[in-house]
């Protein structure tokens, strides 16, 4: 079973908005050492983002073989785009996909916790919006371990939710110094039942996020966005999967795409094949097990999930 614990379900995505997306895809694409032609990724985005019915999402799942999603939306209070009116819509729209299809998607929300009413919203999502869980990207300029955001996890876990939380440096206007994997350390003692997916698993500075993993038992991390590394520079990336794996354990790895994102660069079942293959392509010295890449690709998201 294929499962890919971060999607980003976009609902609606004006053209103007496309150029304030496209930063990652291109830098993914010289990692990977594509060639980059602006126009046809423009408009490759243009076709696959913005997704109202959730239509794309199944029939990209069933063409590149993955069998359950996590799907999120994403808030950011400093945005004007961002209205509560828009937040509310979005909640529903994205929760609206999952309910359509509970046994291929769930969802999380997407709720800034600076705005004042952002305990209603979340409250909203999962009482009407059939929500299980919350997405943070705490890099648009917040603390997830502050007041403001104790009020929502109090909330998700107390709906036995999942937090899935940005973590690893990108780009201004992103500030980074919010989306360092240590500072995820009080929720596993104030949240101690919380479950917990880093995102990015910080990436190149995976190695917090692991000394933190490997004390805390509700602390996962995801593999979205290692892809660029995976193609681009495979010995780099085996080398660095394997040594954190050896150091918090297989069963803290979990798989993902960040698509429709990176979808416009490179196909999922490429990047799913690269993950099945490593036990064999693998480069000398470096061991992978069938054991370890069925753990990665859906084992251990069916457990943490509850999926079986």
């Amino acid at each position: 079973m294929i499962v890919d614990v971060h999607y980003h379900m976009i609902p609606m995505m004006p053209e103007e908005m496309i150029e304030s997306i496209l930063h990652d895809p291109i830098r993914m694409a010289k990692v990977m050492g594509k060639e980059i032609d602006h126009a046809s990724l423009f408009e490759k985005a243009k076709a696959l983002w913005g997704d109202p019915e959730g239509d794309k999402l199944i029939k990209s799942m069933d063409e590149e073989g993955v069998d359950f999603a996590v799907i999120c939306a994403v808030d950011n209070a400093d945005n004007e785009v961002f209205t509560n009116e828009l937040v509310e819509w979005q909640n529903k729209t994205v929760g609206d996909v999952a309910t359509k299809h509970p046994d291929r998607v769930m969802a999380l929300a997407g709720v800034d916790p600076r705005r004042d009413n952002a305990p209603d919203l979340l409250k909203q999502a999962f009482d009407e919006c059939g929500m299980r869980g919350l997405k943070y990207h705490a890099d648009y300029g917040y603390d997830p371990c502050g007041p403001a955001s104790y009020r929502l996890l109090e909330i998700v876990q107390a709906n036995n939710g999942v937090l899935l939380t940005h973590t690893g440096p990108l780009p201004p206007p992103s500030r980074p110094k919010y989306a360092d994997p240590s500072l995820l350390a009080d929720i596993g003692v104030d949240f101690p039942d919380l479950k917990v997916i880093a995102a990015h698993m910080g990436m190149v500075n995976w190695r917090p996020w692991a000394a933190l993993a490997s004390q805390q038992p509700n602390l996962y991390g995801d593999l979205a966005m290692w892809d660029a590394y995976a193609f681009g520079r495979y010995e780099l990336f085996c080398r660095d999967l394997r040594d954190l794996i050896d150091f918090v354990g297989i069963e803290k790895v979990l798989f993902a795409t960040d698509d429709p994102i990176a979808q416009v660069v490179r196909p999922t079942r490429e990047w799913i094949n690269l993950i099945r293959d490593l036990p064999t392509k693998a480069p000398t010295g470096i061991r992978f097990t069938e054991e370890e890449v069925y753990a990665i690709l859906g084992g251990n998201a069916v457990s943490l999930l509850g999926l079986g």
